[in-house]
């Protein structure tokens, strides 16, 4: 039986109960698809996700900020509280809306200097017209954002591969970071959800570049690519960091699935571990 440590989730998010009707009408689909629309109808309490945590063996979660378009789903004020009442348990990941960016490099320094977050997450898929390809990483109006992660040695995660909402999916082709990567060497970058349908693609971004991750919230091991599972297990092992996307994925089944790949002790220690505590910059 593989060694058990206390996995490290890079990506939840804390829904409180009675706030379904932020979530825009575009996600329900997808929860249902994968068949948590009553988990989000619902709502948890701060307790009951920290008991779920503790029946799977997941430490520590990023408890992530969320807006859509124009509609906060969770707030950084909201997630900072969250962090506030169990800091030994969360670690705060921010956004903010790059398309304004003298208002949102303020809220960036907010997050950071006063509310102690540690993460920046963006969405590429959010900044077009909903209609025509959106902006990509490579975009201007992102590198402010990247400066001020390096200043502040913080990673930033970013949204690649499809999308969920019916929104144009090229925006989050893997290969954007690529000169992302090239031009910030010092800006440590998640490709998050694994980057399918471009998986092959993001992988090797992350093989290359000493600072670009494949994050897998969204994508349970179970459903990861025979190429993933070696790149896990194997030569990528430094290079792949674990998330749930909670409570889209539910901690304990999603952390199963990863012991359940069969990798070395020490591979699977680094994927539920090891490689989030370095990049989020947790001292355990």
């Amino acid at each position: 039986m593989a060694t058990r440590v206390g996995a490290v989730d890079a990506w939840m998010t804390i829904v409180a109960p009675g706030t379904a009707d932020r979530w825009p009408e575009p996600f329900w689909h997808i929860f249902r698809k994968y068949g948590v629309e009553d988990r989000f109808r619902t709502g948890f309490t701060l307790d009951q996700v920290l008991s779920e945590m503790d029946e799977a063996g997941v430490e520590i979660g990023v408890a992530s900020s969320f807006k859509f378009l124009d509609t906060w789903v969770v707030d950084n004020d909201e997630t900072a509280a969250f962090v506030a009442e169990a800091p030994d348990r969360f670690i705060g990941s921010f956004t903010v809306d790059i398309r304004d960016p003298m208002p949102a490099i303020g809220e960036m320094r907010r997050c950071v200097e006063e509310l102690g977050m540690r993460v920046l997450r963006l969405e590429p898929y959010q900044y077009g017209d909903g209609r025509t390809t959106a902006p990509p990483p490579t975009d201007r109006m992102y590198w402010p954002f990247y400066v001020a992660c390096c200043e502040y040695d913080i990673p930033v995660a970013l949204q690649v591969g499809h999308t969920g909402p019916l929104l144009p999916s090229e925006c989050g082709r893997p290969i954007y970071l690529d000169e992302v990567a090239l031009t910030f060497p010092d800006l440590k970058i998640l490709g998050t959800h694994v980057g399918d349908p471009w998986a092959e693609e993001m992988m090797i971004l992350a093989w290359k570049h000493p600072n670009v991750y494949v994050e897998t919230s969204a994508r349970p091991a179970r459903r990861w690519s025979e190429g993933l599972r070696a790149f896990a297990g194997g030569y990528g092992q430094d290079k792949v960091i674990w998330g749930t996307d909670y409570p889209l994925l539910p901690f304990d089944r999603t952390v199963e699935d990863v012991y359940d790949c069969g990798f070395s002790d020490e591979a699977t220690a680094k994927v539920l571990r090891g490689n989030a505590l370095r990049v989020f910059g947790i001292d355990r």
